[in-house]
């Protein structure tokens, strides 16, 4: 199985998603996948209407993947798009397509798609210059969330108590780059300082972690102190996670949920979510899990895991020590117990 992780930075400590990315190396060499991460930036983008195999990166050929995994998330680019593009349209299987993976960097967009489904979110206006605070006030009141239209890991995103604060932020809006866009959001008062992020990958939800801010702030991202644990979704929880998941047509998702008197509400949804709390408090492994579900979405061959060939020659061994003393000493366990390996494709041409 190969395999192009789409990452825009660097791998330094620096970073804060490098370490996922590293997960997923470690567990692409588990499982005995070629991987490569690649920035979308290197690719030379030649469309032609040859319908021969193209891509040209850092100046050299490369062979075709079996899939792609953008983790590029509220940063994807116009020319990340455009590169992803030419690679669908060149039959190359993507975790996410492009089309949902644009819906979801832009805040907005998700939460249009999302009330467009008829699904609970936040009531949201898209900031204007100068900002009319007197709408802002009758159609949310105070206190009001402030988010920057792309962002991730919680930064961006403030909380206004009354409207003596908005008016200082609104004055300190105005003064920027007319070009820069913000929301305004209604404040779910039940929901401050903890939500839900759900994880659904290929049509089921994986895992659910239950976030909550370590210092009464209003924030509960993981990335800025807060702490998480698992939980087991309600189903009305776990279905609504599912809904926005195929509203946004996105194959894999990180859905964030808010607490509501009346229920539960839509943050935001994220086509490249962040993992490593949710690995911690939920002790799954999440690049597997991708892994796997996608194999089987685009039916690409995968062989077990390392950690799954330990667990069965385990369990062999403890039904061959049940057998007794009064068996050979020297017992091969049957061979139904160990997994074959693939068969491997014929490489292709460049």
């Amino acid at each position: 199985m190969r395999v192009w992780l789409f990452f825009n930075r660097d791998l330094a400590p620096d970073v804060p998603e490098a370490p996922e990315v590293l997960r997923f190396i470690e567990t692409a060499k588990a499982l005995d996948i070629e991987l490569h991460v690649l920035k979308p930036s290197e690719f030379d983008l030649v469309v032609d209407s040859g319908g021969g195999w193209s891509a040209s990166y850092q100046g050299r050929e490369l062979r075709k993947p079996d899939l792609i995994i953008p983790r590029c998330g509220s940063e994807t680019s116009y020319f990340t798009l455009a590169v992803l593009r030419h690679f669908e349209r060149q039959g190359v299987a993507i975790a996410n397509s492009p089309a949902a993976i644009e819906s979801v960097a832009d805040k907005l967009h998700t939460l249009q798609v999302v009330a467009g489904a008829g699904l609970p979110a936040p009531k949201t206006i898209l900031g204007k210059f100068p900002v009319d605070v007197g709408l802002v006030e009758r159609e949310l009141g105070f206190p009001v969330v402030v988010k920057k239209l792309k962002g991730t890991r919680g930064n961006g995103v403030v909380l206004c108590q009354d409207r003596a604060q908005f008016d200082d932020l609104a004055n300190l809006l105005d003064g920027a780059a007319s070009g820069a866009d913000f929301l305004f959001q209604q404040y779910i008062r039940a929901s401050h300082g903890r939500d839900v992020r759900v994880l659904v990958v290929n049509g089921e939800v994986v895992a659910a972690m239950e976030r909550q801010s370590s210092d009464g702030g209003f924030k509960s991202n993981i990335s800025l102190g807060g702490h998480g644990k698992t939980i087991t979704p309600p189903k009305e929880m776990a279905e609504l996670a599912l809904k926005v998941t195929q509203a946004l047509n996105l194959d894999i998702s990180g859905v964030d949920i808010l607490f509501d008197k009346h229920g539960y509400r839509i943050c935001e949804a994220n086509s490249a979510p962040g993992f490593q709390g949710l690995e911690r408090a939920c002790g799954i492994d999440v690049p597997e899990v991708i892994f796997r579900a996608m194999a089987r979405k685009f039916a690409i061959p995968l062989r077990h895991s390392q950690r799954w060939e330990r667990t069965i020659e385990r369990a062999a061994r403890s039904a061959l020590d049940a057998i007794g003393p009064a068996q050979p000493p020297k017992i091969t366990p049957p061979t139904l117990l160990r997994p074959a390996p693939i068969r491997r494709r014929p490489l292709q041409s460049s």
